[in-house]
């Protein structure tokens, strides 16, 4: 990756030669010494440098990879947390992480399997014995030498008997027996690899969290899908508290040991030395029953940063629609959130609980009068001014916890101008009124003797109707009215997602697997009458998104495969018809198409494989003009940026900030603080930000200045902690606030609410 004009020449007097990547916290660099040894040198975020949390944390992970050593893992040769920007110099090692070696060539064969086993259990042993726990052991911190067999070279790293694996990144890692705190801003894991007691005694972790993650990355280097996958990290965490793990075409040799890694209880694991000593008994090849099914790799070929490649959306460990187990039956998840999130399965930290309900509200043109009247929602103009509606008073419901009282069930909502919708397992669809947050009516699942499971998702809602999945038989969509609650129509499935677009429905028909070929439908929404039906070649998870003027476009870019030409087509059509209308080639790269808006593709590009990106590119799919914009650090865009009139807001959620930037000039306007802590997605009304907070409440930002204007009192507070005490076990809402009519209405963790817009500089208007 080549170096940019604010990279140093040097750190440390270590010689700068090119990027190695760049995460939420800093910059990796390849550099030399004075002798010409080569290092990776770590550099924290300039914004990052005077946050002394952060250099406690930095200096934490210093201490911890210098008492790590052994064959296995990158040793420190040099570093300095007191320094202006805090660094760290490691051995360098030549090769990809686990994650890039899955995406670019499919699961890994049985030897290498069973090698990746034993050197992750002696990496794992040294780290142990040096009294550190890691707690991030996840596909990104493992690195794999370039050639399997490990080479020498100059770089310190190892060769011949040095093994082929590294295990990398201590940032969350600490002493076994340290008593240093969860601190806040910083989230302590990743989700799908984390250990059931990560989620239900975060500060309690010891050594066993380290080989259940092992076990997770077994899975993953054998199928290309953790044990847990989910669509997001809410979901991944519950699974991974209550659901039995999904093995897949993991060889049967290797299920006994990693369903003992995988035990729920931390005293049932095995030791790192344990596992060794399975796994030296197993057979040099896989027993002929299995020999053969792991799925051949794609044919794909790593991107180059220097010399852009045909784009292609970047699917890491997703090559199929995510499942929750149910007893003796699975369902495929569908939401209308999974065609506009990046299916890298690379980060998985605070969850994205909610759908692009909102967006697919605001950016369809979505009539959002307020209960029957006639004003329309873009009538009113950032803060409220009229008031709130008669009858309306706050109010909060609670969401209901597990049968161990632990974690909110899994119910979902959307809050909408006729409504506040909610599914959940056990029920297919409630109406909350959105004056009292009283339920209006609820609907049961037709067939619940029937049904073995229920995969819950967001309501979708267009065309006054909601349109909610069913697992009644195969699964499938169910369309009620959403004023009556009449069930209007359903279409049998099974369906891997759904989504309202330009005032029709677009289904993506059948489960969403590793073929690149799939049949998309559009329906009449009210009819439910099948409009078209095309059969779509694309890498993209979901390929259609909404365009103006009655329009979708289709994102139908296609890496070439076994001698099969790709393709770089962004395509038009006609929604109601399904005709083509004309077509465009998309900017060439390692791109995700984040959002289409007003007829313009946001294209975000990936650093070098590190699920973080630094830039933009913004296309009129029309013209095929392409223009960039920067970012002034690399952000973590896991869902898509909103973009009203010239400006784009985008939630990076690992920092739980707010970034606008200015899309005529290309610049960055402002950011929110990361001590402010952002909680969830943002909305826009006018001139005016909302955003929902880890307490529960509401803060409104201005758009031009990115200043706190006000903020509401915590709709839900702890009866044992009134202050709000620690949140770091907590998610971030990815359902943004809905401001209508002088009424904010928000979806958290604990519940859904709705509390008053405060008059901009009104009594109260900031705490």
């Amino acid at each position: 990756m080549p170096l940019r004009e604010d990279d140093p020449e040097s750190i440390g007097g270590y010689r700068i030669e090119s990027r190695i990547g760049t995460g939420g916290m800093g910059v990796v660099y390849l550099a030399r010494s004075a002798s010409g040894r080569a290092v990776a040198v770590k550099v924290v975020h300039t914004q990052y440098a005077d946050d002394p949390e952060f250099r406690a944390r930095f200096r934490q992970e210093v201490a911890a990879a210098r008492r790590v050593s052994g064959a296995f893992t990158a040793p420190v040769v040099d570093a300095d947390p007191e320094a202006a920007l805090p660094w760290m110099a490691t051995a360098y090692v030549p090769g990809d992480t686990l994650a890039q070696r899955v995406a670019a060539q499919g699961p890994l064969d049985w030897p290498r399997l069973k090698r990746l086993g034993g050197e992750l259990a002696e990496a794992l042993r040294e780290i142990h014995r040096a009294e550190v726990v890691h707690r991030d052991l996840k596909p990104s911190n493992v690195l794999l030498l370039d050639s399997p067999g490990g080479t020498g070279g100059d770089d310190g790293s190892g060769g011949g008997d040095g093994g082929m694996t590294r295990v990398i990144d201590f940032g969350i890692s600490r002493a076994a027996h340290s008593d240093v705190r969860t601190q806040t801003g910083l989230v302590m894991g990743s989700p799908p690899f984390m250990a059931p007691e990560q989620f239900s005694s975060p500060r309690d972790v010891g050594p066993p969290v380290d080989v259940f993650a092992l076990g997770a990355l077994l899975v993953y280097a054998a199928t290309g899908r953790s044990p847990f996958e989910a669509e997001n990290a809410y979901l991944a965490a519950y699974q991974t508290v209550h659901n039995d793990p999904e093995l897949g075409s993991l060889p049967e040799e290797l299920r006994p040991l990693v369903m003992s890694c995988l035990a729920k209880s931390p005293q049932d694991r095995p030791t790192p030395v344990q596992v060794l000593g399975v796994l030296a008994a197993l057979p040099d090849a896989p027993s002929e029953a299995r020999s053969g099914s792991l799925p051949d790799a794609p044919s794909h070929t790593a991107p180059d940063a220097d010399t852009p490649s045909e784009p292609r959306e970047r699917t890491g460990d997703a090559t199929s629609e995510p499942r929750e187990r149910t007893g003796d039956a699975t369902f495929a998840l569908s939401t209308a959130a999974t065609a506009r999130r990046p299916r890298r399965g690379r980060r998985f930290k605070v969850a994205l609980v909610g759908a692009v309900a909102l967006a697919a509200l605001i950016g369809t043109g979505v009539s959002a009068a307020f209960l029957g009247g006639t004003e329309p929602a873009t009538a009113e103009a950032g803060d409220a001014k009229a008031g709130v509606p008669a009858g309306w008073k706050p109010w909060h419901v609670a969401a209901q916890k597990d049968e161990d009282g632990m974690m909110p069930s899994s119910e979902s909502c959307t809050p909408h101008a006729q409504g506040v919708y909610c599914s959940s397992p056990t029920t297919a669809l409630t109406r909350r009124d959105p004056l009292t947050g009283k339920v209006s009516w609820t609907k049961p699942l037709h067939r619940p003797k029937q049904v073995s499971g229920y995969s819950v998702t967001d309501p979708v809602l267009g065309a006054g109707a909601v349109f909610v999945y069913s697992a009644e038989g195969s699964g499938g969509v169910d369309a009620y009215d959403a004023r009556s609650g009449k069930r209007l129509w359903r279409l049998p499935g099974p369906h891997a997602e759904f989504q309202f677009l330009s005032g029709v429905l677009v289904v993506h028909k059948g489960e969403l697997g590793a073929s690149p070929t799939s049949t998309y439908a559009a329906y009449d929404p009210r009819s439910g009458r099948e409009l078209w039906s095309h059969e779509v070649t694309s890498d993209a998870a979901g390929a259609f998104y909404a365009g103006p003027d009655g329009t979708l476009f289709a994102d139908l870019r296609l890496a070439g495969r076994k001698g099969a030409p790709g393709s770089s087509e962004i395509a038009r059509y006609d929604a109601r018809s399904g005709r083509k209308l004309g077509a465009t080639k998309a900017p060439k790269g390692d791109l995700w198409l984040a959002t289409v808006h007003e007829g313009k593709g946001y294209f975000a590009r990936w650093e070098d494989g590190s699920g973080v990106s630094s830039r933009f590119f913004i296309q009129d799919l029309t013209s095929g003009k392409v223009r960039g914009i920067d970012f002034p650090w690399a952000v973590e865009p896991e869902a898509p940026p909103l973009v009203r009139g010239d400006a784009m807001y985008l939630f990076d959620y690992a920092n739980e900030t707010v970034l606008a930037l200015d899309l005529k000039r290309g610049k960055p306007l402002w950011t929110t603080s990361r001590e402010l802590r952002i909680f969830s997605e943002p909305s826009v009304r006018g001139d005016t930000l909302y955003a929902t907070m880890p307490d529960s409440s509401v803060i409104a930002v201005d758009t031009r200045t990115g200043r706190e204007r006000w903020r509401s009192a915590p709709s839900f507070t702890d009866p044992e902690d009134p202050k709000g005490g620690s949140v770091d076990d907590r998610s971030p809402s990815g359902t943004a606030p809905l401001a209508l009519k002088g009424v904010i209405y928000g979806v958290t963790d604990e519940g859904t609410f709705s509390v008053a817009a405060k008059a901009r500089g009104g009594a109260g208007a900031k705490r």
